[in-house]
């Protein structure tokens, strides 16, 4: 696969010691639809630098130092291919920076870096190896939109002012966002974690969304601070019903907190489908029947009713087939007794009390009958506790 990735896509070759000494002398770097050929590595350069507050845990996690490296040029690099090592780890960035669409061959290292009065485009890029965006700091948008991961994505301890688009991406291997800090929007819709996946400990504070995503492994987002009006969840797939449940009950009482008790019903359906999951299969499969297919675990009352018209539907056709009864001679007359029978449980009596004027059940149907009796009452009375519990809270 990584062979495949790095074919030769045909690009002018451009040392990387050109643009090196473009960003030493302060000079744009605009680059299209090239191949940079050696590392680019600022820690070579001699770049002005300034002092920065670093808190203990930068320090000691990332050894980052208290001095970052002063970057003048505006950095534009874009549907390219950089072969080797991309270190601008302690950068300050004081212009615009554009790596979207280009791939990244080898190694690349942002660890520490703050993207000052720009955004930090990287949308449509591909990252072959690792990937490095600890602790950085971007002060505008984080625009990740397409991009593509194929090993190790790290943002841990990240903080991002502006707002945060990583959808449609894609994450081949594990991704971490611990104790990261969204201040603006989050959008992480229709992307792919094929990895395990960690929010850890992140602060939320405005929306964030995470519908159409597919969660292939665990998916941490204990600690996880949600102050926006909404979590989306919406249609996205889990394989692990613990990451699932647990997701789902943050969206829930995210909702629930501002009022949104028809979007909060969703997520509280899909927390007890992951509950159910996590249960013994002679447990799981009833409950899913029941529970969820039939009552919708309470959130669902068109559903309930639809199922109750089919029920009665059915024992009206096992009648009529089996012409249960000498006093019915039309599937109307069948449908409108199990109709009675399912809505009023004392119309029973008209088919099991000697003399009755009701219709002349045959003694073997009056069981069946008496079944739909119990099972029509269920669900009647279910829908009407569903009901209650959705229209009137």
């Amino acid at each position: 696969m990584e062979d495949e990735l790095k074919e030769d896509r045909g690009l002018k070759e451009i040392p990387a010691s050109e643009i090196l000494a473009k960003i030493e002398k302060g000079e744009p770097v605009e680059y299209d639809h090239v191949k940079i050929v050696g590392d680019l590595d600022i820690s070579k350069l001699d770049l002005p630098k300034r002092h920065i507050d670093r808190t203990d845990l930068e320090i000691n996690s990332f050894g980052l130092e208290d001095e970052i490296a002063i970057i003048n040029s505006i950095i534009k690099i874009t549907c390219s291919d950089v072969l080797g090592v991309c270190n601008f780890g302690e950068a300050a960035f004081e212009k615009e920076v554009d790596f979207s669409g280009s791939h990244f061959h080898e190694y690349v290292d942002f660890c520490g870096s703050q993207f000052i009065r720009t955004d930090g485009d990287f949308s449509g890029s591909m990252f072959i190896e690792d990937a490095n965006f600890s602790a950085s700091q971007f002060n505008g948008w984080a625009d990740f939109k397409g991009s593509r991961f194929i090993k190790r994505a790290d943002f841990q301890l990240s903080v991002i002012l502006g707002g945060v688009d990583f959808s449609e991406s894609e994450f081949n291997g594990a991704v971490d966002f611990l104790k990261c800090q969204f201040r603006f929007d989050v959008d992480f819709s229709g992307s792919k974690f094929k990895g395990t996946v960690t929010f850890n400990g992140s602060e939320f504070c405005r929306d964030a969304c995470f519908s159409r995503c597919e969660f292939s492994q665990k998916t941490d987002f204990s600690w996880s601070q949600f102050d926006g009006d909404s979590l989306s969840f919406k249609h996205s797939k889990f394989c692990d019903p613990i990451s699932q449940e647990r997701a789902c009950r943050k969206a829930k009482n995210v909702l629930e907190r501002n009022g949104d008790r028809q979007e909060a019903g969703y997520y509280f359906y899909c927390e007890m489908d992951a509950k159910r999951k996590q249960k013994p299969c002679y447990i799981r499969y009833p409950e899913f029947f029941f529970l969820q297919l039939i009552f919708g675990y309470g959130v669902h009352p068109p559903r309930l009713i639809a199922w109750w018209g089919i029920i009665v539907a059915a024992f009206a056709a096992f009648y009529w087939i089996g012409r249960g009864s000498n006093g019915a001679t039309q599937l109307f007359d069948y449908l409108k007794f199990s109709l009675a029978t399912a809505i009023a449980p004392g119309y029973i009596a008209t088919i099991i009390t000697p003399g009755s004027t009701g219709y002349l059940f045959d003694p073997k149907y009056q069981a069946v009958a008496i079944v739909e009796s119990i099972f029509g009452t269920f669900l009647w009375a279910g829908f009407i506790a569903t009901f209650a519990k959705k229209y009137m809270r």
